[in-house]
């Protein structure tokens, strides 16, 4: 797969974990509250989310890479992302009965759970299509981590001191769903444009 297309999918995925993390606390936060609660329950679901998606998204990529599936990842993320203003409301209304802790629990999972979890598969995918043999996925999987570590980061700061102070919540919110979604529709041209069978090398002793 095009290499300068995966490691910057690699990076719209990482950034985006960190900024829906963040995003988290002001969507969530008017109905109950910005709390350690709610940060415990945002890290909580999000570390969790990861962990699933990393373990997922392994033994997907291990059944024989795509291009499409790596793209359909940020599509899915992207189109529930861009949905959360509207889930909102009926999530915290269906949680309220369990109480504050509960609920908080509750709406996290409901609305960030998830994508997390589809944008956890993103790594372990990505390397999956990068390595071309075993000599390399050190190197291959050392890179794409530390790109997308960096991404987030840098989306950390961004969101926090820049596009939260100044733009609404909800537009940014959609704003990711977007660019997810879009990262994904160009990977589909990425792929079809390649020849043979994008993201099949073989990995080799």
């Amino acid at each position: 797969m095009n290499r300068a297309y995966l490691y910057t999918a690699v990076s719209v995925g990482g950034a985006s974990v960190l900024a829906v993390e963040i995003l988290g606390t002001r969507i969530v936060g008017p109905y109950f509250g910005v709390s350690i609660f709610l940060w415990s329950a945002l890290i909580g679901v999000t570390c969790a989310a990861l962990a699933l998606g990393y373990w997922i998204g392994g033994r997907w990529a291990d059944r024989g890479p795509r291009a499409g599936r790596f793209a359909a990842l940020f599509i899915a993320a992207g189109i529930w992302i861009a949905l959360v203003p509207l889930l909102r409301g009926p999530a915290v209304d269906a949680a309220r009965p369990l109480g504050h802790r509960a609920a908080l629990l509750a709406v996290s999972l409901a609305l960030f759970f998830p994508p997390l979890a589809v944008l956890g598969m993103v790594s372990p995918y990505a390397l999956r299509l990068r390595a071309t043999s075993l000599a390399d996925v050190g190197r291959s999987a050392g890179d794409l981590y530390a790109v997308s570590t960096l991404a987030s980061v840098a989306a950390a700061l961004l969101t926090g001191y820049v596009l939260v102070p100044g733009f609404g919540v909800m537009g940014i919110t959609l704003s990711i769903g977007i660019l997810l979604a879009a990262t994904g529709i160009g990977g589909l041209f990425v792929g079809s444009n390649r020849g043979g069978t994008p993201g099949t090398e073989k990995v080799e002793a």
